[in-house]
């Protein structure tokens, strides 16, 4: 494992950083001696050609030092750029700090006037049981932690603006909500020195959301993170079209791409109802606030409990809690039951909102897209669009 902090001659602790130069890290490593904050055992200062240079423990001990994984350079470098932005953005920085309480180390420790924060920059997938536990961890000693991702490389960076882009089950445990962009993930890149900023999500299918994608280097981010602006009105038209396009042809490759043939109850639902998959009204495959958690395409999972109320002569208002439970535990595959059945009890307030006839065919529901639109920019996409 990789060290950037260790006690210099037993006295104070000392930290590696990117601007020190090769014959400073040679002076020191011949003329002073290191130790390990916690086990108190010798470390070797490393200074190689590959790796960044970093301290390691001369004997292999137990020492609990608390890193969640074997880190990786790109880690070791994106952690020496994060202690010196927040050191320059005028907060108190400790790189790997040792909290004894909870056996934890975060990468950073960081304190401003008010507050202390971890920080960790997760550039591996771990399981989110792990992530979960760690920021426990820290708030039973009271301490908020903000866990940044490395900026992955199947992203394809260099488009910026309105995209779709498909989102790992790892990356989606990170989605949070904040007040002017929606849901959001913030990375980091330690080769360009940028964060970026993925927000306004919309879950469309599978892991493919629509995002807002903007870069900001080091050098422009602030502490407390710099926000993104909410939608402009071009944006949340961009957004509209680009939703409906990749709807639509979901929609006419529905028939070709089933595996199931007559048993596919999606095309079996269509069947029944006397109506193409691509006709379906606009309203049925519309997108819902963490929908991510029901593993099927909003299409799918949104007919079918239409087709479900139908068929049981139930109106929106009369579902009840068992009835829901057995909807979603016989007909939808799904990651968190509690989320998904507040996912489907928002899409019934929102067919609800919109007077929705369960007992009309579908082929005569017909719904303005305009007031489908004014609701996925008041809803949706967080707040309604600036002009």
């Amino acid at each position: 494992m990789y060290i950037l902090t260790a006690y210099k001659d037993n006295e104070k602790i000392f930290t590696i950083t990117k601007c020190m130069t090769k014959d400073q890290l040679l002076l020191l490593r011949n003329t002073s001696k290191f130790t390990c904050p916690q086990c108190e055992t010798p470390l070797r200062l490393k200074i190689g050609k590959v790796v960044t240079p970093h301290f390691a423990h001369i004997v292999l001990t137990n020492c609990l030092t608390s890193f969640s994984e074997k880190e990786s350079p790109t880690h070791l470098i994106g952690k020496q750029q994060l202690a010196e932005f927040f050191t320059r953005v005028g907060c108190k920085v400790s790189v790997e700090a040792y909290l004894p309480k909870i056996s934890q180390r975060p990468d950073l420790l960081v304190r401003n006037k008010r507050n202390i924060f971890a920080i960790e920059f997760q550039c591996s997938v771990i399981p989110v049981d792990d992530i979960e536990k760690r920021t426990a961890g820290y708030l039973r000693v009271k301490i908020p932690s903000i866990w940044l991702l490395r900026t992955p490389k199947n992203i394809q960076l260099i488009t910026k603006g309105i995209s779709i882009i498909k989102l790992s089950k790892f990356m989606q445990a990170f989605i949070k909500n904040l007040p002017s962009s929606s849901s959001t993930i913030i990375t980091y890149d330690p080769t360009t020195a940028n964060f970026y900023y993925f927000s306004q999500l919309v879950h469309i299918s599978g892991s493919s959301f629509l995002a807002k994608i903007r870069a900001l280097s080091i050098e422009q981010q602030t502490f407390p993170f710099a926000q993104v602006k909410i939608l402009n009105r071009e944006e949340g038209e961009g957004y509209w079209k680009l939703f409906k396009n990749k709807r639509l042809r979901f929609l006419q490759n529905r028939i070709r791409s089933s595996s199931f043939g007559v048993m596919d109850r999606f095309l079996k639902n269509c069947y029944e109802n006397k109506i193409l998959p691509e006709n379906l009204p606009l309203c049925i495959g519309f997108p819902i606030q963490d929908s991510q958690v029901i593993q099927a395409h909003l299409v799918e999972w949104q007919f079918a409990l239409i087709c479900a109320l139908k068929q049981h002569h139930i109106d929106f208002l009369d579902i009840t809690d068992k009835w829901l439970e057995s909807f979603i535990l016989t007909q939808c595959k799904v990651t968190d039951f509690e989320k998904a059945n507040t996912v489907i009890e928002d899409y019934c307030k929102f067919l609800n909102m919109l007077d929705f006839n369960i007992n009309l065919p579908i082929s005569a529901i017909f719904i303005s897209e305009s007031r489908l639109l004014e609701y996925f920019e008041q809803q949706i996409v967080a707040k309604p669009c600036e002009n």
